[in-house]
């Protein structure tokens, strides 16, 4: 979400894309949801993955460096030092203000991995105000690894601990260091962030969906989908919620609601959705729905190879696998959707 209030949705996926997805892949796959101003952005990584390649390289207006011998030289030609130096200042402050607005501009565009190498020289320059380096961290998580992530929100963090945040900044703030976190397995942490925010924003439906997920992956299902019911309230229509929901009670081995939340959920552009509803008619036994429900988004060939896992996962459960290691593990394992291109199989 940007400065306008305006929700950008992923792009549907060309039918010719032959990348695997994970199982669950939405499980895990949390827009950051703030509140409004010009720190506010709503990412979609997906999304920002896609246009990284496509987005133009752009440069910062040269800065500058005024040095003692230029100063001099200025002063001994025009008798004028001071208003030379006040004239190197003024253009310095007026390259930052370009770049900034170049910097919002690329960011709303979407050309996010552009827009955070701006913000980066910027920062270099030392040209951001805290609240301007809390917009560069919300628009930077999108194309940064989590560990670099979790520094830059630090360093927003501490050039803001001097201010009174507004409840939109202090939910930015709390919810980028949250998600960095939960990257990075730090759980404990994670879920102090999350709960952060929504002291600030209590309907803040990226915290609710993102604790539900961590709670959940701590066998704490009723809490986890206490949280899940009322994100889904406040945004009916993110599937990202209606899917950790369902897997939720696949999780509590209610087969029946996760097959029937997840059937509701379905859509053409994102196949995970079909993967995990194809796992749950397996895990219930149905594996006749389960090869129906592949077979539009796989070849017959790898949706056999994936009915087979489903069904050493079904039988691994019967002998009494924990039911959370295994979609755990689901969650981490690559499944084709097209065989990879080459001779004869373009």
């Amino acid at each position: 979400m940007f400065n306008n209030h305006q929700h950008h949705t992923a792009p549907a996926l060309p039918p010719a894309a032959r990348r695997p997805y994970p199982l669950h892949l939405l499980l895990l796959a949390l827009g950051l949801l703030g509140g409004c101003g010009a720190i506010t952005v709503k990412t979609d990584p997906a999304r920002s993955e896609r246009t990284i390649a496509a987005a133009t390289r752009s440069a910062l207006p040269a800065r500058t460096a005024a040095t003692p011998e230029r100063h001099a030289t200025a002063a001994s030609s025009n008798g004028n030092r001071g208003a030379r130096s006040g004239d190197d200042t003024a253009a310095a402050r007026a390259a930052n203000a370009d770049g900034l607005r170049l910097a919002r501009l690329l960011r709303d565009q979407q050309r996010l991995q552009a827009a955070s190498e701006v913000y980066a020289q910027l920062e270099q320059r030392q040209a951001l105000a805290p609240l301007e380096l809390l917009e560069y961290a919300s628009v930077a998580a999108a194309v940064l690894p989590a560990a670099d992530s979790l520094a830059l929100y630090g360093r927003a963090r501490q050039a803001l601990r001097q201010s009174t945040l507004s409840a939109a900044a202090s939910a930015t703030l709390c919810n980028g260091l949250g998600r960095a976190r939960m990257a990075l397995g730090q759980t404990d942490a994670a879920l102090a962030d999350f709960d952060c925010t929504l002291q600030a924003e209590p309907d803040n439906v990226a915290a609710l969906n993102a604790k539900g997920v961590l709670l959940d992956a701590a066998a704490r299902h009723a809490e986890a989908r206490a949280l899940f019911a009322r994100a889904n309230q406040l945004a009916p229509a993110d599937l990202r919620i209606l899917n950790n929901l369902a897997l939720s009670h696949l999780a509590s081995q209610e087969n029946a609601e996760a097959i029937r939340l997840l059937r509701q959920a379905q859509a053409p552009d994102q196949p995970a959705l079909a993967l995990n509803l194809a796992l749950a008619y397996s895990l219930q036994g149905d594996q006749n729905a389960a090869s129906a429900t592949l077979r539009p988004i796989m070849s017959e060939a790898l949706a056999t190879l994936a009915l087979a896992d489903f069904s050493a996962r079904r039988a691994r459960i019967a002998a009494g696998a924990p039911v959370a290691s295994e979609l755990l593990a689901a969650s981490r394992q690559q499944l084709a959707l097209r065989e990879a291109a080459g001779p004869g199989n373009e």
